[in-house]
């Protein structure tokens, strides 16, 4: 059921590409844009109406890797075709890359601030050596 999901979500973004007027080098984002549809396709029809039994004696016979790299390039056709969609539509390639870079922050930002605020968090106080014993004993 997952694999259905999947390759027609994929399916739905590739298809939502060709509602999008690009400026400048339309013709390659729709080439490359109906070569991944014909793909998510493809193998919508072939694998999608598979018992789950028949998909897995398939995915033995072809080997789980092999079928893992098949589903995986599905999904970075779609990130290719974002990407050179954001090139296509922006006047410089310096502004595209601003872009993407943008688009791609909450993942660099958000791991940052997370270390960021557990190195600035308060700690306990160890004792100092003119503290001695008597400090260790009013901590605890």
């Amino acid at each position: 059921m997952a694999l259905n999901e999947r390759t027609t979500w994929t399916i739905y973004v590739l298809r939502s590409v060709f509602s999008i007027r690009l400026a400048n080098g339309g013709y390659f984002v729709t080439l490359c844009s109906l070569l991944a549809l014909f793909m998510a396709e493809s193998m919508h029809l072939h694998y999608g109406r598979l018992a789950p039994g028949e998909l897995k004696e398939r995915v033995d016979n072809m080997g789980y890797a092999t079928f893992a790299i098949l589903i995986a390039t599905l999904d970075f056709g779609v990130v290719v075709i974002r990407v050179v969609g954001i090139f296509a539509l922006c006047g410089s390639s310096w502004l595209a890359t601003c872009l993407i870079f943008v688009c791609i922050s909450p993942t660099i930002i958000v791991p940052l601030l997370i270390y960021l605020v557990k190195s600035f968090r308060p700690r306990t106080r160890q004792p100092t050596i003119e503290q001695g014993e008597e400090g260790v004993a009013e901590q605890k």
